[in-house]
């Protein structure tokens, strides 16, 4: 492995990278996926802050980098919680389904904070239902697609899941993220879309504020 060029930006990893490593079974150090994230987080900041200015710039870019990159600590599932035929029992009550297609008709999402970490991190967990309704060989291939935005609107970062969905029925997407300590007093966004057969179905967004210890939770219009 190479050494960093930059030593503002080594000083500005290392700490980060501290918190981030993990423990293996015999002992050994190794870098979780918080630390990966920190050293690309940190070296696109650095490159844009020298762009710009001086090591000093480089210092302060590499911090807000790593921050970024430790925003995610990523976990996702997909699972089917409801039959085809329950739930195209619930739909035929209230509306004509077609008989030869199967397509998206509900895309719901809740937003929940979770536990804190001894760091001071706020975990935030990311539910959503989707209801595939319908008759029909093929379903279409659909993906969740989350973005979190900080208070400036800019994206801090974006992840895209496949939803692995069978035929109709309701599928339930878990995911979460890890809001870091430097996060306190800052308000993000966190937008949830659904996507079938590349076409933009639905999204949902939430606002995500960590005020005097709490997570407070807000949907967001």
């Amino acid at each position: 492995m190479q050494a960093f060029k930059h030593p503002a930006l080594a000083l500005a990893v290392s700490t980060v990278l501290l918190a981030a490593c993990a423990t293996n079974p015999d002992g050994s150090m190794r870098l979780d996926d918080r630390a990966t994230g920190a050293l690309l987080g940190a070296a696109a900041g650095c490159g844009v802050a020298s762009l710009i200015g001086s090591s000093k710039d480089c210092a302060k870019g590499a911090a807000a980098g790593a921050i970024a990159g430790l925003l995610i600590g990523w976990h996702f599932e997909s699972k089917r919680i409801a039959s085809a035929e329950q739930v195209n029992r619930e739909y035929a009550a209230k509306r004509k389904i077609s008989k030869d297609s199967i397509e998206p008709v509900a895309f719901e999402t809740t937003v929940r904070k979770t536990a804190t970490s001894p760091q001071g991190e706020r975990n935030v967990e990311v539910t959503s239902n989707t209801d595939l309704v319908g008759y029909g060989d093929r379903t279409p291939d659909l993906q969740q697609r989350y973005a979190i935005y900080d208070e400036n609107n800019q994206v801090v970062e974006t992840k895209t899941e496949t939803i692995a969905a069978e035929g109709a029925g309701r599928y339930q997407t878990t995911s979460s993220f890890t809001l870091p300590a430097e996060a306190s007093g800052k308000r993000y966004k966190v937008e949830s879309t659904l996507i079938a057969d590349g076409k933009q179905v639905k999204s949902n967004k939430y606002t995500v504020t960590w005020v005097a210890g709490e997570v407070l939770l807000a949907a967001a219009l």
